[in-house]
């Protein structure tokens, strides 16, 4: 029997494959899958008569096995292989030059975690961002995914999904950008495949977070009221439900600029009252900071100092649950009793605890900080990071003109009206104590 007979059997046994056709008839190459695993399947004609020839591709996944088909029938069209001769895709992989087969052997996997070990200058918590936007990637393409075979579109996927926001949208592109450049210049890939992908442009609602110290007055009214009202129904049986915590917490994220990690991991040997200064270390960045005390803070800090007994040492806010041993506050609940809060009060969804950093800088801003002087007390590495707060003082250039040419904005007439509406809230929180005896602070 000839060898073109021997194929043109081997024709028929396609029948017995319960398969999926991922591409038409026409192509040189086509997928067909089995028991989960992927075939290639070549097309020839000769002299009129069709024949084929298939490969097992080894893999259950449908990208890796579309590439491979791509790959493979991109050199039968230009005659660099013989699928009809001696070749296979398990002899191919394996190559002919030690180059070619080190660099087609690596795999996401292989890399990954070399590459996070290669980033000595970021904190355990930047590495753990590497770590998981590479294992969620790794996910989408899968872990045998050689390097080489890596494109652009794959990168385009993964960050740009549409149920994302466009903030998420940039985190992940700035993580797969410093990894795609890793990869380029550690001579990995053949060139750096994210490096022409544009980054999405963030919407700058930085206001629509921010609050003014009359709403945060408001927020801490709704707070007094709440505990006011579950201790007389009884509801409140232990200090950990009366949230003590609540109003000193969130001033020093307000007046301070604090992050949540910090206020959490804040101790009484890092505040000193006599010079009004907060050392907040254990930062972001890693660089131990200076912040000034406002009078607001330190009237409230001081406080909390004389309800606290006046300890030298320990955490500044230990959870009230364990007083056996100090344990630190939850971040997560901060967040979420603030949010709470505040959108009882303020009707508004977009103001969480984050935003309280971002009043401050605003704040700081309006009062005749510069932003150098910003920069330093909410720890920026970067100009550019305490610039989103500059957009949010034009309106205050404008009251100012206004001023100066004797006539009264809007703006001052928001502010009027807020400062009367201070006013009565001092008064109702002055009717709130007068009924209560166990006030929290």
């Amino acid at each position: 029997m000839s060898q073109l007979s021997i194929f043109h059997e081997q024709n028929h046994e396609q029948i017995f494959f319960s398969c999926t056709r991922i591409y038409n008839h026409d192509s040189m190459a086509s997928l067909q899958k089995r028991s989960k695993i992927y075939y290639i399947v070549f097309n020839k004609r000769i002299n009129g008569k069709d024949f084929q020839k298939k490969f097992s591709l080894g893999t259950s996944k449908k990208k890796l096995a579309e590439r491979k088909r791509i790959e493979y029938e991109q050199l039968f069209s230009e005659g660099k292989i013989d699928p009809f001769g001696d070749w296979s895709p398990k002899t191919h992989e394996k190559g002919t030059q030690i180059a070619t087969k080190q660099t087609q052997l690596i795999t996401l996997v292989d890399l990954a975690e070399s590459f996070i070990q290669t980033r000595s200058q970021a904190n355990d918590t930047t590495k753990d961002n590497y770590r998981r936007h590479l294992n969620l990637f790794i996910k989408q393409v899968g872990g045998t995914m050689p390097v080489t075979m890596l494109t652009e579109n794959d990168i385009r996927d993964f960050c740009f999904k549409p149920h994302l926001k466009t903030a998420t949208h940039a985190s992940y592109l700035r993580h797969m950008k410093v990894f795609t450049g890793w990869l380029y210049e550690n001579k990995h890939t053949k060139k750096d495949i994210a490096k022409n992908i544009k980054k999405p442009r963030v919407p700058n609602n930085i206001s629509d977070k921010t609050i003014t110290e009359i709403q945060l007055r408001e927020i801490f009214y709704t707070y007094r009221k709440d505990i006011y009202n579950k201790k007389k129904a009884r509801q409140i049986v232990s200090k950990a439900q009366s949230r003590v915590w609540f109003r000193p917490v969130v001033s020093v994220a307000f007046y301070g600029g604090l992050r949540v990690k910090e206020i959490v991991n804040l101790q009484w040997q890092q505040i000193n009252f006599s010079k009004k200064l907060i050392i907040v270390s254990n930062t972001k960045s890693g660089m131990e900071r200076v912040v000034p005390m406002r009078t607001q803070l330190y009237d409230i800090l001081k406080a909390w100092y004389r309800y606290q007994n006046k300890p030298k040492t320990g955490l500044v806010f230990p959870s009230e649950k364990n007083r056996s041993r100090q344990i630190k506050l939850s971040k997560h609940n901060i967040s979420r009793v603030f949010k709470f809060y505040a959108k009882e009060t303020l009707k508004n969804n977009d103001v969480n605890f984050h935003g309280l950093r971002h009043s401050c800088g605003t704040n700081l801003l309006r009062s005749g900080f510069d932003i150098n002087e910003v920069a330093k007390i909410l720890g920026h590495s970067s100009l550019e990071v305490t610039r989103i707060y500059e957009h949010l003082t034009s309106k205050d250039l404008t009251d100012k003109m206004f001023r100066i040419e004797g006539e009264s904005s809007e703006h001052e007439k928001e502010k009027k009206a807020l400062i009367d509406e201070n006013k009565k809230l001092k008064a109702k929180i002055r009717e709130l104590k007068s009924k209560g005896k166990n006030e929290t602070l």
